[in-house]
């Protein structure tokens, strides 16, 4: 029996991390904070995750824009950072538990012949103990981080297979 044709989005985006390691769990509150701006009907699908693996894949296989938010330990000068992700097909050291972005990438292009805009927003974390709920810190990050997704998603302008919010050009912020 043929597998099912994808259904087709134009944009997904994924937080992922560990709600219970305090603020490793800034993607899925991010994903929880845009519910409210870009769900249902806006042709963005959402997405919490534990972290990325390899069967994704086949789920997002028919995304035009992959945004991919996760936290960081890295100080970061705003907080925040968009990066630009390209494919990696070099999969001798993939672990069949956890992909990283441009590995997911690479799944893609190999598999699927598909290649989306895939960007990962990096939001610094403080405190990754355990435990529930975010830091202050983390959570004006947070929220900083959900404003500027929903202006990259709403800004229809703006190719967004090459630029990010502030730059039509292409690049990293």
């Amino acid at each position: 029996m043929p597998a099912e044709k994808p259904e087709l989005h134009s944009t997904w985006i994924i937080g992922y991390g560990n709600p219970h390691r305090k603020d490793d769990g800034i993607g899925p509150y991010v994903v929880e904070k845009l519910s409210g701006d870009l769900g249902d009907g806006t042709g963005v699908t959402l997405r919490s995750l534990h972290q990325l693996d390899p069967v994704l894949a086949e789920e997002v296989q028919g995304a035009e824009v992959l945004i991919l938010v996760d936290a960081t330990v890295e100080p970061l000068e705003r907080g925040l950072r968009w990066t630009r992700i390209q494919p990696k097909q070099d999969f001798s050291a993939c672990d069949t538990h956890h992909l990283r972005p441009e590995g997911l990438a690479g799944l893609l292009k190999a598999l699927y012949q598909r290649s989306p805009a895939m960007w990962v927003v990096s939001v610094e974390g403080s405190d990754f103990g355990f435990g529930e709920g975010l830091s202050l810190e983390a959570q004006e990050k947070a929220e900083r981080a959900s404003s500027e997704i929903v202006r990259f998603c709403c800004r229809d302008f703006i190719d967004k297979r090459q630029g990010s919010i502030n730059d039509v050009t292409g690049g990293s912020r």
